[in-house]
């Protein structure tokens, strides 16, 4: 008689893991909801991965061991993984996190209370393998568990990836509208909800911390180039320039320093957008001109062609205060202003 159909799938892959799977792994068997199944994809490992794999699928029926071809990516085996799932949502988890036992009883609360919510991710707490995370990641912690309701999620999604991948839970069904997951050269869960929220895709956020996110030296956001910086600015500047205003109008872009820059830059260079001026509030940058376009005052916006106005600066701080001018100019965030970091 076959199994009944689990209502949730667990996807997990991991590539060179035996020290960390285990405890992956007995989280996620440590669920509250018990009607999940879970999806071990072998990703091309050399060590014991694939036979620890094994050994846990002989003592639980609710998992399930796949493995990749030796040639393919991991965004591949990503794909592999919830097309071989059986469950109307899809949660993911990758091998050095820890899933709090009552994650997938509040995701799949959240997500069926909000029916018009695509995908949901939670809270988390980032841990050092020994210590505190260090000031970059703290920083990303605050700002990530702050930007939870399905608007915030929308608005400030040029600042940075907001779901932390190995917290979401999607539907299947939007998984196959978009075809899974791209393989940019840019992250491909970022990829993921960009592409998700240009197609008008609600992304939300269980308002509970229910993963430790892991950080440690092997960790892939620190040794694979799509995870570096550089490759975060090519996302946000190509998805940018696709919005239909930055199309019609181009931008004007509040900050001249580096990070402002190297946006006008791009998207000059790569995507063929107009950028008409910068708006700055240091006195030492303003009556330059950067590549031909001038810097204005700040207090020129009010009185600037209303072009999409990018807030390109790196420190919250700074972010607000070009937030408020911006309001106050007439702007509306997530609508005719973004901010970049």
């Amino acid at each position: 008689m076959p199994s009944p159909k689990p209502s949730i799938s667990i996807v997990l892959p991991a590539r060179n893991a035996e020290s960390t799977l285990p405890l992956a792994i007995q989280s996620c068997l440590a669920q509250t909801l018990p009607d999940f199944e879970l999806i071990l994809i072998d990703h091309a490992s050399t060590d014991g991965t694939f036979s620890l794999m094994k050994k846990f699928a002989r003592r639980d029926s609710r998992i399930e061991v796949l493995r990749t071809r030796r040639d393919a990516s991991f965004v591949q085996a990503l794909n592999l993984g919830w097309r071989e799932a059986k469950g109307d949502l899809i949660a993911r988890m990758d091998a050095d996190d820890f899933s709090y036992p009552a994650r997938l009883q509040h995701q799949a609360k959240f997500l069926a209370a909000h029916p018009g919510i695509a995908a949901c991710g939670t809270r988390v707490r980032i841990r050092k393998k020994s210590g505190p995370p260090d000031s970059g990641y703290a920083d990303y912690e605050r700002w990530i568990n702050s930007v939870v309701t399905p608007e915030a999620i929308a608005t400030e999604r040029f600042v940075d990836s907001p779901l932390p991948h190995p917290t979401v839970l999607m539907r299947r069904s939007v998984l196959e509208k978009l075809g899974g997951y791209d393989d940019p050269v840019w992250a491909e869960d970022y990829d993921l909800w960009l592409r998700m929220l240009e197609r008008g895709e609600r992304l939300g956020k269980v308002e509970r911390v229910l993963l430790d996110w892991i950080d440690h030296d092997r960790r892939a956001t620190r040794t694979q180039s799509r995870y570096a910086q550089d490759n975060f600015q090519r996302a946000k500047a190509h998805y940018l320039a696709r919005l239909p205003a930055v199309r019609a109008c181009g931008v004007d872009i509040a900050g001249a320093g580096p990070i402002g820059k190297k946006l006008a830059r791009r998207l000059k260079r790569d995507h063929g957008v107009t950028v008409g001026s910068f708006f700055e509030v240091s006195e030492k940058r303003i009556g330059n001109a950067i590549d031909g376009v001038p810097v204005l005052p700040s207090d020129a916006l009010a009185d600037s062609p209303h072009r999409v106005l990018v807030g390109a600066v790196g420190l919250p701080g700074a972010r607000e205060t070009i937030r408020e001018l911006a309001r106050d100019a007439g702007y509306t965030e997530g609508l005719d202003f973004f901010c970049v970091a």
